[in-house]
């Protein structure tokens, strides 16, 4: 559900800066592709992380999934697809800063979910 919102979402900022079709697929596409792995990666090295509980390391969890690996990868991407340095600052920070209160949301409600506390 989380990558398929990240899609929609995506695929939406990019064609509202992009104007193109084109360019919004290919960069929704490989962008949700390459992090397919990469939350793979990232979840399994945060499987390792012992000292840090609670709160700061929700924080931490987020801040490198979302705005390290996903301003970089996104950048990358952007950049490589419309070559403008202005696209890929509307496209990474928008984009980025969007998922960041999304993710928080999602990851309470996940957490609810799982303790039962949460009804659908």
């Amino acid at each position: 559900m989380w990558r398929l919102i990240g899609v929609l979402v995506l695929a939406v900022m990019t064609y509202a800066f992009t104007g193109s079709i084109i360019q919004m697929g290919i960069i929704t596409f490989l962008h949700h592709f390459a992090f397919i792995l990469i939350y793979y990666v990232h979840e399994r090295a945060w499987l390792r992380v012992h000292r840090v509980q609670g709160k700061t390391r929700r924080i931490l969890r987020v801040f490198t999934y979302e705005i390290l690996l996903g301003h970089c990868v996104l950048g990358l991407i952007s950049l490589a697809v419309t070559g403008s340095w202005i696209s890929v600052t509307l496209i990474t920070i928008t984009y980025i800063e969007n998922k960041l209160w999304m993710y928080f949301i999602y990851d309470w409600i996940w957490d609810e979910k799982v303790s039962g506390r949460f009804k659908w």
